[in-house]
């Protein structure tokens, strides 16, 4: 069964922050980092490269039924980083 990348992230034991409103980790050498910053449902989004390079930096709007696990799915998406899992 393939993970959604929520679980990716968590898998790999690198994760500095899980909790409601931010979730901050390694996969496979990229920094991924999803913060709510306001109510208003606006996601911060970052995704490094290895090499220290910005692969997705940016706010993405969402509904306020967004979650970590959506945001995550989404600096997966916009980094292209869906692949595969092994």
């Amino acid at each position: 069964m393939k993970r959604t990348p929520i679980q990716r992230l968590r898998a790999t034991g690198k994760l500095t922050v899980d909790d409601f409103c931010e979730v901050c980790g390694y996969w496979r050498g990229h920094l991924i980092w999803v913060k709510l910053e306001d109510t208003d449902g606006l996601w911060y989004i970052r995704v490094n490269h290895p090499d220290g390079g910005y692969l997705y930096d940016g706010y993405w709007r969402t509904y306020r039924d967004r979650t970590t696990a959506d945001a995550v799915a989404e600096a997966f998406r916009g980094a292209e980083l869906g692949g595969s899992e092994s």
